[in-house]
């Protein structure tokens, strides 16, 4: 008796300590550390008018390709907006749902491989610099490993005890992914093909196949009813949309040789989140010996990571345009299953010890690359005093605004804050303010000789004052320069304020 609460009392303290260090790396000085820039304003600026004006949203963000994703990204922030209401609060909130996805992928390593690859794997999940870095942004594709691994439990569990409502659970978690990014359809295909196999390997009969697979759907579709409610007030223009660009991209014929180029880059970019000393070779030195490994010891476990890696690879290699790292984050969690895959196949304990102490190596090496302690975007200090100071130096004369050297493809997180502040700037396309600031968004910024000679400078604005190309201003002709301000927070130098009156 006094053995076994000892073996528990030192597996919780294993647990305890690795949230606590995932804690720590995600929430320490996160308020210089997270990200905010227009993809986060437009955000905030949905949740804002959601909690203080009931205005509910039916629909999320938008895609490079045009048509929005479901809600459901929304939905989730909602607790740490009305904690916090503030960016800060908000990004607080994701970092705790990253550390829960440290606790997730614990508790299906552990079902599916054991208790020792548990650890092994969710600590190196836990100190992963990329992970951490990701998990302090307020962004819909930084959720998405934690939900693909949240779906790969649930599915292990309904196959194991057969549960209608573990299947509902699957089909709700499916619905989610469905919106936080579109390349997660690839788990609806292994989810159909999952219950295409059923009747035949797992000698399931069809009417339990079908049950399950109804409750998978009823899940799925009561996620997606307020997206689909929006969706009918348009004439399903959206999801018409994105269906055509996934027809498109299938009729789009990627050569054999690019296809191979593809995989090999994409691998590379998954397992550098896995360990960031990885190079393309040894990337495909790992796939390789993962395949000997399969070959090996050919369970549904290793045949199902197989297919997960591979088909999402392969779908992935397929598509004709430009594929962001976000786009393969459905695939982050792969290399963490097929360790924990390896470790539990090392039967001896003194291998099975040396393989945990390498991967202990890796996590020290790890969490030295981790970016606490570089100085930090300083993201939201640097917005809230740009905006102070131009409501202080307008005093109430219409304005607008632009952004130089911005790392942002918006000003949204700039509006977010006049929004909040009831200072509305003017459309920057009119011609009806008088004043005119540019806000330099980075140490590095141009001189002012350079920016009164331009007589076409870019306007970085938001979608209700753009049309589909950015319009330009005319500061050479049309303006004439007043000042430049240092940003300052805390003394910190943060960027530089332009100000210009109309001539």
């Amino acid at each position: 008796m006094a053995r076994a609460r000892l073996k528990g009392i030192i597996a919780n303290s294993w647990v305890v300590g690795i949230l606590s260090i995932a804690t720590f790396l995600r929430l320490y000085r996160i308020n210089v550390l997270t990200e905010f820039l227009g993809d986060q304003g437009r955000t905030m600026l949905v949740m804002y008018d959601w909690v203080r004006r009931g205005i509910v949203p039916l629909s999320g963000p938008t895609t490079l390709t045009g048509q929005p994703l479901g809600p459901f990204f929304y939905y989730l922030l909602l607790p740490g907006y009305l904690l916090s209401q503030g960016p800060v609060g908000v990004a607080v909130w994701v970092a705790l749902l990253g550390v829960a996805s440290v606790a997730v992928l614990y508790i299906a390593v552990r079902r599916m491989f054991g208790v020792v690859p548990a650890r092994a794997v969710s600590l190196l999940w836990a100190v992963s610099p990329l992970i951490v870095g990701a998990d302090r942004d307020i962004w819909e594709p930084n959720l998405v490993p934690l939900f693909a691994t949240l779906f790969v439990y649930l599915l292990y569990r309904a196959h194991r005890e057969w549960s209608l409502l573990v299947w509902g659970m699957t089909g709700v978690i499916l619905g989610i992914l469905m919106q936080l990014h579109y390349p997660n359809v690839i788990f609806v295909g292994m989810t159909g093909l999952y219950f295409l196999v059923s009747p035949f390997l797992y000698r399931r009969k069809l009417i339990e196949v079908l049950k399950a697979g109804g409750c998978v759907f009823a899940g799925f579709l009561i996620t997606l009813l307020p997206f689909l409610w929006y969706e009918s007030s348009v004439g399903f223009r959206d999801i018409t949309g994105i269906a055509s660009v996934f027809v498109q991209s299938g009729a789009t014929h990627v050569g054999k040789r690019v296809m191979v180029m593809n995989v090999s880059d994409y691998a590379f970019r998954v397992f550098s989140v896995f360990l960031p000393y990885m190079s393309e070779r040894i990337t495909a030195f790992l796939i390789a010996a993962w395949m000997v490994f399969v070959a090996a010891r050919r369970s549904k476990k290793n045949i199902f990571i197989t297919v997960w890696l591979l088909g999402g690879l392969t779908g992935m290699a397929a598509y004709p345009g430009v594929v962001h790292n976000h786009y393969l984050y459905f695939l982050v969690p792969v290399p963490f299953f097929m360790t924990a895959s390896v470790l539990s196949s090392l039967k001896r304990k003194t291998i099975q010890f040396v393989g945990v102490i390498v991967l202990l190596i890796c996590c020290i090496l790890q969490a030295a690359k981790t970016d606490i302690f570089i100085p930090g975007p300083h993201d939201v200090d640097r917005v809230s005093a740009a905006v102070e100071q131009i409501i202080l130096r307008a005093n109430d004369v219409p304005f607008s605004l632009t952004l130089v050297n911005s790392l942002s493809f918006s000003d949204l997180h700039y509006q977010y804050y006049f929004h909040i502040s009831g200072h509305e700037p003017a459309a920057v396309t009119s011609t009806a303010y008088p004043l005119l600031f540019l806000v330099c968004d980075s140490t590095s910024c141009p001189q002012t000789g350079d920016l009164t000679s331009q007589k076409s400078l870019p306007v970085i604005c938001y979608d209700a004052h753009c049309s589909e190309f950015y319009p330009t201003l005319n500061l050479a002709k049309d303006w004439r320069f007043v000042e430049e301000e240092p940003l300052l927070k805390n003394g910190i130098p943060l960027g530089h304020l332009y100000e210009f009156r109309r001539m």
